[in-house]
């Protein structure tokens, strides 16, 4: 008995392993394989996750297929039309700005067999990427673009074709450079090769961790899709692939862009303006530079021109700048928006005129040509004549207001029929509350009112004859066709019919119907509108045709080479070589929008060391079209304006306006200087500087340049001072009534009258409550304190001599005491470590004794708050210290924008220089940028941009964008590279970089 309670425990765990031996025998497995079978997968596990993190941003293959069931996928739903685009509000990055948001996919039914591309699902246990992940491939269908029938079609014989003379002889533009010496070349080379490996690392990267996305991450290594998910790096590096000589990567390239699929993105609205510079530029420009052998290429390239192509379907064919392609949106009319970003608009000739050239299709040249015909025309109609603002009406529609008749009031049925004629006994109405409630129970009777007047006599709604035909805009004959328009209210002429008023009402209905308004019976009134005149026509709003038109007709206008507007002056002089000269428009158009940005935009920033550079800054116009010009200028120098010195410089050739080429140096010059002067080397994307009266002279006045960075520094002390002359009188009214206070407050109380003692009179036992633990001597110690007691009339204790304290007054509880410690306490006559003399109780404040003295909880009074000025430095100190906080480079007022992108416009001035004046000073100072570049925004997986260009160490943004592939790094390298590489003579570069053929 003792030993099965002693091996019960086995017995338990035996028949456990018995029971699952048996259950494995079962199943075919072992207790040994079941044990490695678990150790294998533990083992897998912690593997995967140990290079998950030495490697955080390999995205794992898909090892299983996604399944899941979404019942709105399968329903039946009817398809909802999205709201159109709304105009974009200042995009941040002028011509490389992705401004517009975009929006949820539609569940639509699947078309063709087609699927976006997907991201690997990470395998089970791995961390996904949360941030950049999308929905793999599933039961929700994506939806395809399809080719509509066009609304407002361009007949055949209005088609703007293209020059088909031959081009004319246009003056050369690189200089004429001279053989290198075999140093010079070595030293060359090596820089080659430098800017060649850091645009591999970059590309790796992208080819690693992003290679079916828009943009790599290269500090995490995510990926990001800033536009339609078409792999936009891939694209628009495409063409720097071959001219850096990575041909086999090229090839790879070519095979990646070959399964791309235009026709659908995940996006609702396709970006006009970005989409066109950097996929079908990137496109064209590789079939050029590859020497056409690569046809796929140009395929693509017309692929994605018809979707951008169907964005120029508007009445006037001005597109729309952020294209929603789905077809229940795209298969409306639509207009071009009224508050369109110039740059936007203006920007798309290169790339559709080479598209038409290589193809033969004038429609590509056609939709742009329009826009340049309506530039044209407004370029003299603008508040500032030459230049166009930032923002433009590209609507083509002046809409006229009209007067709209109110509409009719619903008649207020009702159903009480209480109310009869006056005079009939049963007509009493029953009081109201009110009248029941009146003083006296007077009845309360209305004031009499004037017969009410409303426009629809005898309940007849007023009818709308049928519209009329023939109406003056293409628009508005489009809305009110419903093959095209079934889901808008057509927007037609209306005639409105008011039909003949009842006869007079007679004097003795009034009464009856002032009873029925007062009771809210509205059946019984009948109004009379016999007096009023017949209601005219009303014509529905009425579209003028027009063309390009300022936003807005009120406020200011901003006109700038920067952001906004940029590339629409860039692209004059290009178009012009791209045409082979032989569109005298844009040579015309440039030339007086090139004197007037020379007359008000161009200026010489004041600077410590004098130096002889120009920046461009924005000129604001307060003034209205045909009024005096009153405006004022914008000293800022922004990186995108950078441009503007190959501009000036290629224009100056093609053109031969000799100062030009002078203007266009400096203005080069001035963003170098923008380069050094920061403590990374990098220019910031703006900043505002001190502007010169004249472009000759400009000395350094440091008084100047301190009021400008104090502009308000005597109003700031005289505000001071007089703060400071109100705070003393407030201190001594504060002061002043703080010591009335305390002396009402610390008054000594007036002595209480104690009567005189009587022998025969008993003395009043104190209304004090004791400890029970306090024996009767410490209770007379502690009377001793507050007031003065006959020892005699305390019972059980021997008589002494009397108490020597004044009698006539109570001593304050406030005067501290110590009580004699009585050893023979109840602690058993030995004091303990910490023990002190016996706590009596605080008595009440309703103790006879004590009703002489202020109470006890009584405050005292404090200081009233009296506002004190900070003090303010004096205006040298404040200059020193603004310096010192924004960290200011001298001559600098303020940084609007201190970061940098990785943005391409400063070197790409320097390039052009090189390649005109063939000056080596350029190459240096391109070389001492690219430098500063690397220092500052190499990361792990590529080059990010920074936060901050003035810091010593700034930090990385976690952004690569994909011109640092497709421009940056190409700028860098043709810079160092054969002069003959990408000739100006030969080429002409879009504003991405993307080099296109010129005609010969």
């Amino acid at each position: 008995m003792l030993r099965m309670r002693r091996y019960r425990v086995f017995l338990v765990f035996a028949v456990i392993a018995v029971f699952a031996i048996y259950k494995f025998g079962t199943s075919g497995a072992t207790w040994r394989e079941a044990a490695s079978n678990a150790a294998g997968k533990l083992g897998d596990a912690a593997e995967d996750t140990i290079q998950y993190i030495q490697k955080p941003n390999v995205v794992a293959k898909e090892t299983r297929k996604f399944e899941f069931d979404v019942s709105a996928a399968t329903r039946n739903t009817p398809l909802q039309t999205p709201p159109p685009p709304a105009a974009p509000v200042d995009p941040p990055a002028g011509r490389k700005s992705s401004a517009a948001p975009a929006s949820s996919p539609a569940l639509t039914p699947k078309l063709p067999q087609q699927h976006l591309p997907t991201v690997p699902t990470p395998k089970p246990g791995r961390p996904g990427n949360p941030a950049n992940a999308v929905l793999p491939e599933s039961s929700i269908a994506p939806v395809y673009w399809s080719k509509l029938p066009e609304n407002f079609p361009v007949p055949p014989q209005s088609m703007i074709k293209l020059p088909a003379g031959k081009p004319k002889p246009i003056k050369r533009i690189q200089f004429d450079f001279k053989p290198e010496t075999p140093d010079m070349k070595a030293a060359r080379i090596a820089k080659l090769d430098t800017i060649r490996n850091v645009f591999k690392k970059s590309w790796n990267g992208y080819r690693a961790l992003a290679w079916e996305h828009d943009e790599l991450k290269p500090v995490s290594g995510g990926f990001k899709d800033p536009f339609a998910g078409w792999r936009a790096t891939l694209v628009d590096a495409l063409d720097t692939l071959w001219i850096m000589g990575l041909k086999e990567e090229f090839a790879d390239a070519v095979k990646a862009v070959a399964t791309l699929d235009f026709t659908t993105t995940p996006r609702a609205d396709i970006p006009l303006f970005e989409t066109t510079i950097r996929y079908l530029g990137g496109l064209l420009a590789a079939y050029d530079v590859s020497g056409k052998q690569y046809k796929i290429l140009l395929e693509k390239a017309v692929e994605l021109a018809e979707v951008l192509y169907s964005a120029f379907d508007t009445p006037n064919r001005m597109p729309e700048t952020y294209y929603y392609w789905r077809s229940q949106f795209a298969s409306n009319p639509h207009r071009a928006g009224t508050r369109v970003v110039l740059a936007e608009i203006g920007s798309l000739s290169m790339e559709f005129t080479r598209l038409a050239q290589l193809t033969g299709d004038h429609k590509y040249y056609d939709a742009i040509a329009r826009i340049t015909d309506l530039l044209e025309e407004f370029q003299a109609n603008t508040r500032l004549p030459g230049m166009w603002p930032t923002y433009l009406d590209a609507s083509g529609c002046n809409y006229t207001a009209i007067d709209v008749p109110p509409p009719a009031p619903e008649p207020m049925n009702n159903p009480s029929e209480d109310l009869v004629a006056p005079g009939n006994p049963k007509s009493t109405p029953t009081p109201t509350p009110t009248e029941q409630l009146s003083p006296g129970g007077n009845k309360m009777i209305p004031l009499d009112l004037p017969d009410p007047i409303i426009l629809t006599p005898n309940g007849v709604n007023p009818t709308w004859v049928p519209p009329k035909e023939g109406l003056d805009d293409p628009m508005l004959a489009a809305l009110g066709n419903p093959a095209k328009m079934s889901a808008l209210p057509p927007l037609q002429r209306r005639q409105l019919v008011v039909e003949k008023s009842t006869p007079p009402k007679k004097a003795t209905d009034l009464e009856a119907d002032l009873l029925a308004l007062q009771k809210g019976n509205m059946d019984r009134v009948k109004f009379d509108t016999a007096s009023l005149p017949v209601t005219p026509d009303y014509t529905g709003p009425t579209c003028r045709p027009q063309g390009f038109d300022t936003s807005s007709s009120f406020g200011r206008e901003e006109y700038t080479l920067g952001g906004m507007s940029d590339s629409t002056y860039e692209y004059l002089p290009k178009q012009w070589l791209l045409l082979g000269g032989q569109v005298e428009k844009y040579r015309a158009m440039f030339e007086w929008s090139m004197d007037v940005v020379k007359k008000y935009l161009i200026f010489r920033p004041m600077v410590p060391k004098e130096n002889d550079i120009l920046n461009s800054g924005k000129f604001n116009v307060q003034s209205l079209k045909g009024e005096p010009l009153i405006g004022d200028l914008e000293s800022e120098n922004a990186h995108l304006t950078c441009f503007a010195g190959g501009m000036f410089g290629m224009g100056a050739k093609i053109f031969d306006r000799p100062e030009d080429l002078d203007i266009a140096k400096k203005l080069t010059e001035g963003c170098i200087f923008a380069y050094d002067m920061t403590a990374t080397g990098i220019m910031p994307e703006g900043y505002d500087t001190v502007p010169c009266e004249s472009r000759t002279e400009c000395p350094w006045n440091e008084t100047l340049y301190h009021e400008l960075l104090d502009p308000r520094s005597d109003w700031r002390i005289q505000n001071y001072q007089s703060q400071l002359q109100q705070y003393q009188l407030d201190i001594a009214s504060a002061s002043s009534w703080y010591k009335i206070a305390m002396a009402e407050f610390t008054a000594a109380p007036e002595p209480a009258l104690i009567p005189p003692i009587v022998a025969a009179q008993p003395t009043p036992t104190p209304s004090y409550v004791f400890a029970d633990t306090l024996d009767r001597r410490q209770m007379i110690e502690l009377l001793d304190d507050a007031t003065h007691v006959n020892i005699e009339d305390v019972p059980g204790v021997p008589a002494k001599a009397p108490n020597p304290s004044p009698p006539a007054a109570v001593r304050p509880l406030a005067v501290p005491h110590t009580p004699h410690q009585d050893h023979e306490s109840v602690m058993g006559g030995e004091s303990e470590e910490g023990e002190g003399p016996p706590t009596r109780v605080q008595p009440g404040l309703n103790i006879p004794e004590f009703a002489g003295l202020p109470p006890s909880s009584r405050i005292a009074p404090a200081f009233p708050y009296v506002y004190s000025p900070m003090p303010v430095l004096n205006h040298k100190e404040y200059v020193k210290n603004r310096i010192e906080e924004e960290r200011l480079p001298e001559g600098v007022v303020r940084i609007g924008a201190r970061s940098y992108i990785l943005r391409p416009e400063a070197i790409e001035s320097v390039w052009y220089m090189y390649r005109i004046t063939g000056d080596s000073h350029w190459r240096e100072a391109g070389w001492r940028m690219f430098e500063a570049v690397m220092r500052a925004t190499a990361a792990e997986f590529g080059n990010s941009a920074i936060d901050d260009v003035t810091k010593a160490v700034p930090e990385l943004d976690d952004s690569m964008e994909s011109f640092w592939l497709a421009e940056t790094l190409k700028y860098f390298y043709l810079l160092f590279a054969e002069e003959d590489l990408v000739s100006l003579d030969e080429w002409v570069l879009n504003t991405e970089a993307h080099p296109f053929r010129r005609p010969t």
